[in-house]
């Protein structure tokens, strides 16, 4: 009878303290599955985030993708319209510069539309041009018996020196130059290398120069067409006359 009780007592205290050791691992069990749903409710709303973020990056990078595209056709377009904007400036620059030629044309047109406006009729204008040729021919005419008196005249003038005037040099044209072609120093006289049409006549007098230094003075004795035969004046001669030697008025 002892011995059932005691049995009994022991497997009441072995239960008792079985009971009391699985209080603890209960609880840690409890807090252990409240820690795993709780996780796992965290990953599942993370997960979903995460879901949402990943179509939401990829929805943004569709859209970068066609902003990109979009930005390059745009920028094809923009150097497109530069170019032909670059292209139509210089058009308008040519063409301005076209218009401003072509002003300046209409404008001197004009003018000379106007002077021709206020000219005769063409009818009078050609008897005007007659008259003027008839009188140019008149002129020429006259001339030509100017030309022909003047030279009678001199021609006379000169005789009248010869027999009246002495020793008297003549006047000869401003400005006459020649070249001393020949010299005969036994007999003191040149040939020089202009004449009559030249405008040379006898007994004018020339002074001969040699770079600019005054060499001596010559009176003219005969004249040809384009030379003429000189003396050289003793009372000037100041060194050699020699040929190549200038003749100056």
């Amino acid at each position: 009878m002892l011995l059932r009780i005691c049995l009994i007592l022991t497997i009441v205290a072995g239960a008792a303290t079985a009971y009391l050791g699985f209080m603890p691992v209960k609880d840690i069990i409890t807090t252990t599955r409240e820690a795993r749903d709780d996780f796992h409710t965290k990953l599942t709303a993370e997960t979903d985030q995460y879901n949402k973020s990943q179509a939401t990056l990829k929805k943004t990078k569709s859209e970068l993708d066609s902003t990109t595209a979009k930005l390059t056709s745009t920028q094809g377009e923009l150097e497109a319209a530069t170019a032909k904007n670059t292209e139509l400036d210089k058009q308008n620059t040519d063409l301005t510069d076209k218009l401003t030629k072509m002003t300046g044309r209409a404008e001197t047109a004009e003018q000379t539309l106007s002077k021709w406006n206020q000219l005769p009729p063409p009818e009078q204008i050609h008897g005007i041009m007659t008259d003027l040729a008839q009188t140019k021919k008149e002129v020429e005419a006259i001339m030509a018996e100017n030309k022909l008196l003047g030279a009678s005249r001199d021609s006379y003038k000169d005789k009248w020196d010869k027999i009246f005037g002495g020793e008297a040099p003549v006047e000869l044209p401003k400005g006459l130059k020649g070249l001393v072609m020949a010299v005969d120093p036994k007999y003191d006289f040149v040939v020089v290398n202009i004449g009559d049409d030249q405008g040379v006549k006898e007994r004018g007098e020339m002074m001969i120069d040699r770079r600019g230094k005054l060499i001596g003075k010559i009176r003219i004795t005969s004249v040809q067409k384009d030379q003429c035969v000189a003396t050289i004046l003793s009372e000037w001669k100041r060194g050699e006359v020699r040929e190549g030697d200038q003749v100056i008025y």
